[in-house]
């Protein structure tokens, strides 16, 4: 066995190691064949840097994979397809984090491991995806409860200054207001997380 044989058959071991897939190959992709992505996705690369000596300084984490996942997920996608109707800026940077998406293979990190530095994978690697209806669907409706509930603290502060809700409970009603700005808390995440795959292109 070769010594390239050696080191892709070390590399497979490592990946079904961390993974518990069994089906492995050469050309096995990290994201979509073995679903790695967020913290299993650092732990395995910092393992693979670690054990060959590998610079990974460029590395930019967002063309492979996503960030862990989160409730801000959700409202992603409503988010910028919105935004990407309004500004015709945001759509042509979004399209283009979205085509410096690529997909590692076993084989590029044998070629990696050989360099002792990272490279990103050529255009052959493109990541094909997009949201789904359903995913929209979910999205607009998440982002639909959210404004809700940003209405109906409007309106419940609105009752309680103007006298209309009895006695005044100032826990219930700073419960109410709490969740009435939770969405913002929620929104403002989502679009940082949109903004760090924009500077990802």
């Amino acid at each position: 066995m070769s010594d390239d044989d050696t080191l892709l058959e070390e590399i497979i071991e490592l990946a079904k190691n961390r993974t518990g897939k069994s089906a492995v190959m050469p050309e096995t992709r990290l994201y979509a064949d073995l679903g790695m992505t967020g913290d299993d996705a650092h732990e395995f690369l910092l393992a693979f840097a670690t054990k060959y000596d590998v610079d990974m300084e460029r590395l930019v984490w967002l063309r492979f994979f996503d960030d862990e996942p989160s409730t801000n997920d959700l409202m992603a996608p409503a988010i910028t397809l919105a935004a990407s109707v309004l500004s015709p800026s945001f759509a042509i940077r979004w399209q283009a984090a979205r085509d410096a998406e690529r997909e590692i293979t076993i084989a590029h990190l044998a070629d990696v491991a050989r360099a002792k530095v990272w490279s990103d994978p050529g255009d052959a690697h493109r990541r094909t995806r997009g949201y789904s209806p359903l995913v929209l669907i979910f999205s607009a409706a998440s982002l639909s409860l959210l404004a809700f509930f940003v209405l109906l603290g409007i309106a419940v502060g609105y009752a309680f200054l103007a006298g209309q809700l009895g006695d005044k409970n100032y826990i219930a009603l700073l419960g109410v207001l709490a969740v009435s700005v939770l969405p913002f808390f929620f929104a403002f995440s989502s679009w940082q997380s949109i903004q760090r795959k924009l500077a990802s292109a």
